[in-house]
């Protein structure tokens, strides 16, 4: 809930309370009695009614109203008007007692007219609460679907302005492919894995879930650009699993976690001692597992451990709470020279 909601739904509760205060007062106001004391004893019943609104708003309207279970829903709220009214009856003829020196106990006709007339604020006070939390709750969805359906919108133009004609692009891949010298394979070798990333990210990254065999070789052809501008000597390890079988993850879900070690491992004048570890593996015959292990420089204090490019940390962990509900887990772990993080997605064959 955003602070605009929450600030909306004080607002209206002060409001109600306000209101609710004086006609309290007015329907048991005693013209032979103190006013200060009858306006005490009745900000008391105000106070009370609070706890009746809480269970009703917060308790009885998500818990039963909105899985509609209609007839526990009706009969909970009336025992607990009922209940609140025996509570508001009993501690208010008391407070009332000791402000006044006079009993609300003493007549048959009062304490009926006053039993009754704390029943029906109190229904009136659930069932207002519970309204109230019903409009509270709808414009709380209507106000997430709005900011949704923003960053669609916004995702949708940044898409659209970043995007590159791909017939243009391969023709112009294809042409400076032949344009390398047959002896450079090299060369065309990373001309060839580029080529192929961008024909998965243009054209394989249409749909929801894909093959986990074509995410697995998009990471390699990823991994093998990547290596292309490290020195040599660096302790780079990609490790795959044989056999990982046959299901679908989301696409590109692996790549932030890679993009971020090769962006931020160390530069040490050792290669060797620079390291990038990326462990692919199934865990529990359910459970999808990437394993990004780096080293980085300790001395460097510029938050280099922050993703601060690609879909980052941030948009990944929204990712995987949308498209994997309680059936992921991504944890991270610092020391003095490594950063590991390690990515876990329960998946179905």
């Amino acid at each position: 809930m955003s602070r605009k909601v929450k600030n909306t739904e004080i607002g209206i509760y002060l409001l109600l309370w306000i209101i609710l205060t004086f006609f309290l007062l007015y329907f048991i106001y005693d013209p032979y009695a103190s006013f200060m004391q009858q306006f005490i004893a009745t900000l008391f019943v105000t106070g009370l009614t609070a706890l009746p609104a809480y269970v009703s708003s917060k308790i009885l309207v998500p818990k039963l109203l909105y899985r509609k279970i209609i007839g526990k829903f009706i009969g909970v709220l009336l025992l607990t008007a009922f209940l609140n009214t025996i509570l508001t009856y009993f501690l208010t003829g008391a407070l009332y007692f000791e402000l006044s020196g006079k009993s609300i106990f003493a007549k048959d006709a009062l304490i009926q007219y006053l039993f009754s007339f704390f029943f029906i604020v109190n229904c009136i006070v659930i069932v207002v609460s519970g309204a109230v939390q019903i409009i509270i709750d709808r414009y709380s969805i209507e106000e997430k679907l709005h900011v949704v359906e923003d960053e669609k919108v916004s995702t949708e133009l940044a898409f659209l302005r970043a995007q590159i004609n791909p017939h243009f692009l391969f023709n112009v891949l294809n042409t400076i492919y032949f344009q390398i010298q047959k002896e450079n394979n090299e060369a065309r070798n990373s001309l060839e894995k580029l080529s192929e990333m961008l024909r998965y990210q243009l054209y394989e990254c249409t749909t929801d879930m894909i093959d986990i065999s074509k995410e697995l070789a998009y990471i390699q052809n990823y991994v093998a650009v990547q290596q292309l501008r490290m020195e040599a000597g660096t302790d780079m390890q990609l490790k795959l699993p044989g056999d990982i079988g046959s299901f679908k993850i989301a696409p590109l879900l692996i790549l932030p976690l890679v993009e971020n070690a090769f962006k931020h491992i160390s530069n040490f004048k050792d290669p060797s001692k620079n390291k990038l570890s990326i462990d692919i593996y199934i865990e529990a015959d359910s459970w999808f597992v990437v394993n990004v292990v780096n080293t980085y420089n300790s001395m460097d204090r510029t938050g280099q451990l922050q993703y601060s490019s690609g879909l980052g940390l941030k948009n990944l962990e929204r990712r995987l709470v949308l498209l994997y509900p309680g059936k992921h887990s991504i944890t991270t772990k610092r020391t003095e020279n490594t950063y590991e993080t390690t990515l876990k997605i329960q998946y179905h064959d």
